[in-house]
């Protein structure tokens, strides 16, 4: 794969092909968590009421625990929004917002779409909900965040529940309609094998079957056979249509480790190690600052238009995934790919939105001429 995406002339080629028409919305069936985010502020110094410092560093957190290891601490938090979370929502609103029909299925509400989903499942052309959703705190710093994540619900998003829901042949057609299946939150989701497997026996049913994409979501706190295991469940699936497999830096260090049982140091060599021993199509990697995609044909690096101070950054990684997505089916390569997804994040971190198709192809091109660092 010959790598375009370093150049501006790339980025103004992708962003002329997200101009155009497409002809149509491309279909996507996505899922499958639903989370309440709040975004938190942790406070370090209060001067009164109204004004206070936030910790803009997760060491400052770090150190303020530390020091109260053996005595105690009062941490003070200041919620900043409330807003749709979980990565299925927030990689699928971010289709939506680009311009894809999506069908989701996923934990909304159980007797009726919590009110911080309204306006995405209005978006969506249909909306599947299997049970009330998770809640996260999500503390915020400009290096990071912590997710501190309530998963009561997360047991009940399962192919059983979903089958109580909605008909097997619904669910068969809504495959052999789609252009891609995206399916994300392994970790959050105890029963997402269910799922995955369900979903399988679809796809190997399936005449002409979609693309899979899945990003499992921080694995750390999952045990190493349970990974390895939905990891050998994806191999199995990559040999009925093509599995793409999207991580962090830190997911795929895990992966790496799980079934490399060394991490390579460098991204795209990783990103083609875990593809190959794995079997898949395609596996991409998105640290803070950049990207990595390796196929069959090559590897594809670039760094990205990395802010110091963004507005927000808790979904940023969910808003690569569906620009990544979005340029796949709108035919880009997927090293063209990795343009669209960079700027469909950069642009979501600093307006704390995601963005529309041509409001990407305007960033694109702010980008290419040196306007966004």
């Amino acid at each position: 794969m010959k790598d375009q995406s370093r150049s501006s002339e790339s980025r103004l080629a992708v962003a002329a092909a997200l101009e155009a028409d497409p002809g149509h919305a491309p279909r996507v069936l996505a899922g499958f968590d639903g989370f309440v985010d709040q975004i938190i502020h942790v406070v370090d110094t209060r001067a009164d009421a109204d004004h206070y410092q936030p910790m803009l560093a997760m060491e400052q957190l770090a150190d303020r625990i530390r020091r109260a290891a053996g005595f105690s601490a009062n941490l003070e938090l200041v919620v900043q929004q409330e807003k749709l979370g979980g990565n299925g929502p927030i990689m699928a609103n971010g289709l939506v917002s680009l311009g894809c029909a999506v069908d989701y299925v996923g934990a909304l509400g159980e007797e009726h779409v919590h009110h911080v989903f309204q306006a995405f499942a209005e978006g969506c052309r249909q909306v599947i909900s299997l049970s009330d959703p998770g809640y996260t705190d999500a503390l915020e710093f400009h290096d990071g965040k912590l997710m501190l994540g309530k998963m009561t619900h997360m047991s009940g998003v399962n192919w059983d529940r979903l089958l109580e829901l909605a008909p097997i042949e619904d669910l068969a057609a809504l495959v052999e309609e789609a252009d891609l299946l995206a399916f994300t939150n392994w970790t959050m989701l105890p029963n997402m094998n269910s799922l995955l497997e369900g979903f399988g026996t679809l796809i190997e049913a399936s005449a002409n079957p979609p693309p899979l994409f899945v990003d499992l979501t921080d694995p750390a706190k999952r045990r190493k056979e349970d990974l390895v295991g939905v990891l050998e469940l994806l191999a199995g699936t990559g040999a009925k249509t093509r599995v793409m497999l999207g991580m962090n830096a830190r997911e795929s260090e895990q992966v790496a480790e799980a079934v490399l049982g060394e991490v390579p140091e460098v991204l795209a060599a990783r990103a083609r190690a875990i593809r190959e021993r794995l079997g898949l199509a395609l596996a991409v990697i998105h640290p803070v600052d950049g990207a990595a995609v390796s196929t069959a044909e090559g590897e594809a690096t670039l760094q990205g238009p990395y802010t110091a101070q963004p507005r927000l950054t808790t979904g940023a990684g969910d808003n690569f995934n569906a620009g990544f997505c979005y340029g796949l089916v709108r035919g880009l390569t997927p090293a063209q790919a990795l343009v669209s997804a960079v700027g469909t994040s950069g642009f979501y971190v600093r307006e704390a939105r995601s963005p529309s198709a041509p409001e990407l192809a305007r960033f694109l091109r702010a980008w290419a001429a040196g306007l966004e660092a």
